[in-house]
């Protein structure tokens, strides 16, 4: 591990943070899973001399080394365990960091360029969906406020890629008005892959068509009016309403059948992956109790060995200069670990307050929870909290979950309370059951019967809704209803 930390200062006084390999570091230890932290662990414990397991006669702490024996230079920063945590939030803001300082007089705009591309490329690798949405956003031009409501954006993309929250709800979330929350979402779409974003199947496939390089006009025309003659495959008859030639049409139709219709998908892993949990949750005694579960990984200190040498100075220079990098690379690991653990349970601990109604009943449901609460509540930036849940599992008595699966932007009632979108479809399952079969509700009059309830639906979240649960449109539901009215008359 590179562990460098440079400030230096322009002729104003300007400052900028050269952000380390070590602090990246930090960062991935962070958001890896515990099997791929263990590895990382047991490839460091092989290739660091001045790291090694706990013994229990023969502790060893950071602190018991004399300062002396630590030198930094003296552009050098060394953190100490609780900068460590103020440090997470850096990553998410650098971008922006890095545009709007001062350059150094004596640093040329090449220089500065490559600085940026160095740290940029030394992020975590994308692991999936919503890493590769997060780097997108951070190297967008978005504003500090428009790049929060994109991150809120891109927690409520479902696993299909479409977003699973309104624009209503969202603007609420990041106090935006829901113009300028439409405006995000539009450079969202834009800038994610092609398709992630849409609130509906005819969006979804309209942005593929927009991302492609040839002309689509018409395909894009076909999809937003005639889909469902799409799979009727009545080509000649669309070509002969709209006035152009069935060749055209065919082709756009056959266009549009090579479009994914849930691109979110082909972000899932297909290997078989093996995940241990990190947390459990369990209800003692009417509590609920929330505990590490870090067996798998060593109790890690640092040499006595190398403490006496650097102690008693054996050794050449450069002997001593390896050995004091190597002191500084074992103790970074050993606080990334320690905040890693520490940021985990501080989330778990709001997860468990929050979501107690599900842990504690087999029947409970989630509430709305949102990672930028959770970040307000523990102090840190809502990038460490996303990236402290990535790859992360609590095992609760309820069965396994995912931590980021606790997290869900919720519907505001007009009593200041929230419910999920879980329970939004619940209810819309209720209103279609008890429908006059002969009389099926709209989706408007749906939306309708959630504004009287004091709930905030649109129409068209309510038949994104309708279709995710696999009920049929109105006008379909009635064709039903008559068609078994008219056999019962028959019989």
């Amino acid at each position: 591990m590179n562990t460098n930390i440079k400030m230096y200062h322009s002729s104003n006084q300007s400052q900028q943070l050269n952000l380390a390999p070590q602090l990246l570091n930090w960062l991935k230890i962070l958001q890896v899973s515990s099997v791929e932290l263990s590895e990382l662990v047991d490839h460091e414990l092989v290739s660091n001399p001045a790291l090694e397991t706990v013994q229990p006669e023969d502790s060893v702490a950071a602190e018991d080394f004399a300062s002396e024996a630590l030198p930094s230079p003296a552009d050098e920063i060394y953190l100490s365990g609780s900068e460590v945590g103020e440090r997470l939030g850096v990553l998410a803001d650098i971008d922006d960091e890095w545009r709007q300082a001062d350059e150094p007089q004596l640093s040329s705009s090449h220089v500065l360029q490559e600085k940026h591309d160095f740290m940029m490329d030394h992020i975590a690798t994308a692991s999936g969906l919503q890493d590769e949405l997060e780097q997108a956003i951070l190297f967008s031009d978005l504003s500090e406020l428009h790049a929060k409501a994109a991150r809120v954006i891109a927690g409520s993309i479902d696993g299909r890629g479409y977003l699973d929250a309104s624009l209503e709800d969202i603007a609420e979330e990041t106090g935006l008005n829901v113009l300028e929350t439409r405006m995000v979402l539009e450079k969202f779409q834009a800038m994610a892959p092609a398709g992630i974003g849409a609130r509906d199947l005819r969006e979804c496939l309209v942005l593929q068509l927009m991302a492609q390089d040839s002309d689509t006009e018409l395909a894009q025309m076909l999809v937003g009016n005639w889909l469902d003659h799409l799979a009727a495959g009545r080509a000649v008859m669309v070509a002969e309403h709209l006035g152009v030639d069935s060749e055209d049409v065919e082709a756009a139709f056959q266009l549009i059948r090579t479009l994914d219709p849930e691109p979110g998908r082909s972000y899932e892993s297909v290997q078989v992956e093996y995940v241990e949990a990190d947390l459990e949750i369990r209800n003692k005694n009417g509590e609920l109790h929330v505990e590490l579960l870090d067996e798998r990984l060593p109790k890690l200190q640092l040499s006595s060995y190398c403490k006496r040498l650097l102690d008693a100075r054996q050794g050449s220079k450069a002997d001593l200069d390896y050995i004091r990098g190597k002191v500084r690379e074992a103790s970074f690991l050993i606080q990334g670990i320690s905040q890693r653990q520490d940021t985990m349970l501080k989330v778990a601990h709001q997860i468990m307050r929050v979501q107690g109604e599900f842990l504690s009943s087999e029947t409970g449901a989630l509430q709305p929870l949102t990672m930028n609460k959770v970040a307000a509540m523990i102090g840190v930036h809502e990038t460490t909290v996303s990236r402290a849940i990535a790859n992360k599992y609590i095992r609760t008595e309820r069965g396994l979950f995912e931590m980021r699966s606790f997290f869900k932007v919720g519907y505001r009632c007009s009593d200041g309370s929230s419910v999920t979108p879980e329970r939004v479809k619940t209810q819309l399952e209720a209103f279609i059951l008890s429908e006059d079969a002969l009389k099926p509700l709209t989706d408007a009059h749906i939306s309708e019967r959630f504004k009287k309830q004091g709930l905030k639906v649109a129409r068209r979240t309510v038949a994104k809704y309708r279709e995710e649960l696999g009920i049929s449109s109105s006008k379909e539901r009635l064709i039903r209803a008559r068609r078994r009215a008219e056999l019962a008359i028959a019989v």
